[in-house]
C-alpha cells in the first residue's frame, strides 16, 4: 500500500510492518505464556516501547510533512479527525463487547478507558485493570496532545530542545520508582517520552541537513548489534545485580537500550541499501504487521471471556494443556484482529486515502522525505 502525505506519493516500508509484527507477537509472550521464565525477559516492555519509536518516527514525520501547508486550525482538524477516525473504532467495539460480556471490570470502568485515561487510572489505584494493555493505547492519545502544538505550531526551532527535554525528563521521571516512588508511575507519559521522543528525532535527524551526522549514528548498523546485546543482557532474567544497581538498571538503563535499539533498527528498516532486514518483509510477517493494532486491542479480552463464558477452557490449565489454551487465545485474537481488519479498518483507510495528513503508528508505515525546514 501506498499511502499520499502533502500531495506527493510516497514509499511504503513493508519491513516496518515486519517489525511490528515482531513487537506484537513479543506483547503476546507477555500476555499469554505466565511463564515466569519467558516474562523475565521483559518481552512486553520491548514490544511496547518499539512501538512507542516507531510512532514517534512517524507522527513526527507526518505532522514535519504538514507543517505550514495549511493554517494550525485546519492541520488540528485534519489530523485529530483521522487520528481518531483511524484508531477508535477497533478500540470502542472493543470496550462494547467487553462490557456486554461483562468482564475485565468494562461494565463499570468503560469511559474511564473510552476516555483514554487508562494509564491514569492504573496510576492511581496501582494495580492493573482488566483492559490493564490500554495504558499504553492512552499514553499514543495524550502524546498526540502534545505533539501536534510542539511540532506544528510551535516555532520550528523549538523543536529539538523539546525532543531533547523529553529524552531527560523520562529517565528522570522514573528514576523516582528507584527512589520509592510507586512503579505504576511508569505508565504514565512522561516516563515514556524517551521512547516517543528518540523517533521524533530521528524523523528530525533523517530530514534535516545540519543532523545528517546524526542520521548517520542511527544508520550505523555495528552500533545496533551493540545495542541488541546490550538489551539482550540487561534483560535476561539470570542477570541480577544488586538490589539499587538492579533497579537503576531496570528501570533506566534497560528501558534506554531498548529505545535506542528500537531507533536504530527502524532506521535500518527505511534504508533501502542492499538486503539489510529483507526477512523482516516476509509476506506473513507482514500481514501480521498490518493486523497488529487490532491484535493488541482485542487479545487481552481472550481469556477473561473464554474463563466466564466458556467453563470448559479450565480443562486447558494443567501441564502441556496449557500451550494448547495458548494456542487457542493466539487463534481467536487473530480471528479478531483479521475480522477488524476486513471489515472496519482497512475500508476506513480506502475511504480517507487522500492527499491530506494521515499516518498509522501501530500498523501502516507512513513514508518520510528529507529536506530541510525553516525556523
Amino acid at each position: 500500500m501506498t499511502e499520499i502525505a502533502s500531495g506527493r506519493s510516497m514509499p511504503y516500508y513493508a519491513r516496518l510492518d515486519g517489525l511490528r509484527a515482531i513487537a506484537v507477537m513479543a506483547v503476546f509472550a507477555e500476555h499469554f505464556t505466565y511463564s515466569e521464565l519467558i516474562r523475565g525477559w521483559n518481552p512486553g516492555m520491548i514490544g511496547v516501547r518499539t512501538f512507542f519509536v516507531l510512532s514517534g518516527f512517524l507522527i513526527t514525520t507526518i505532522l514535519l510533512n504538514q507543517r505550514g501547508t495549511a493554517s494550525g486550525l485546519d492541520l488540528a482538524k485534519r489530523f485529530f479527525t483521522r487520528r481518531f477516525v483511524r484508531l477508535s473504532p477497533p478500540f470502542y467495539i472493543a470496550i462494547a463487547l467487553a462490557a456486554l460480556l461483562g468482564i475485565s471490570g468494562m461494565p463499570s470502568d468503560w469511559w474511564i478507558h473510552a476516555l483514554y485515561l487508562s494509564n491514569i487510572h492504573v496510576a492511581l489505584t496501582e494495580q492493573w485493570s482488566g483492559a490493564g494493555h490500554f495504558w499504553t493505547l492512552a499514553v499514543e492519545e495524550q502524546f498526540y496532545l502534545l505533539w501536534f502544538p510542539a511540532v506544528v505550531l510551535a516555532p520550528r526551532r523549538w523543536l529539538l530542545p523539546i525532543i531533547i527535554g523529553g529524552l531527560i525528563m523520562a529517565p528522570a521521571f522514573r528514576m523516582l520508582i528507584v527512589f520509592g516512588a510507586s512503579e505504576f508511575i511508569d505508565v504514565l507519559l512522561p516516563s515514556q517520552l524517551d521512547s516517543l521522543g528518540i523517533g521524533g528525532l530521528m524523523a528530525v535527524a533523517f530530514r534535516t541537513p545540519a543532523l545528517r551526522w546524526l542520521d548517520r549514528i542511527f544508520l550505523n548498523r555495528r552500533l545496533l548489534y551493540i545495542c541488541l546485546g546490550l538489551v539482550f543482557v540487561l534483560s535476561a532474567p539470570w542477570y541480577r545485580p544488586g538490589l539499587l544497581s538492579h533497579a537503576i538498571l531496570g528501570w533506566i538503563a534497560l528501558p534506554a537500550a531498548v529505545s535506542l535499539a528500537a531507533a536504530l533498527l527502524i532506521r535500518q528498516c527505511v534504508a533501502a541499501e542492499g538486503q539489510t532486514l529483507n526477512w523482516l518483509q516476509h509476506p506473513v510477517l507482514v500481514h501480521v504487521g498490518k493486523i497488529s493494532y487490532g491484535l493488541y486491542v482485542f487479545h487481552y479480552f481472550v481469556p477473561p471471556a473464554l474463563y466466564e463464558h466458556v467453563p470448559a477452557i479450565m480443562v486447558l490449565t494443567e501441564g502441556p494443556l496449557k500451550i494448547v489454551r495458548t494456542l487457542v487465545w493466539i487463534i481467536i485474537s487473530f480471528i479478531l484482529a483479521e475480522i477488524s481488519w476486513r471489515l472496519i479498518e482497512q475500508p476506513l483507510m480506502r475511504r480517507r486515502r487522500q492527499p491530506t495528513l494521515t499516518g498509522e503508528p501501530l500498523l501502516t508505515p507512513q513514508p518520510m522525505r528529507r529536506d530541510a525546514e525553516g525556523s
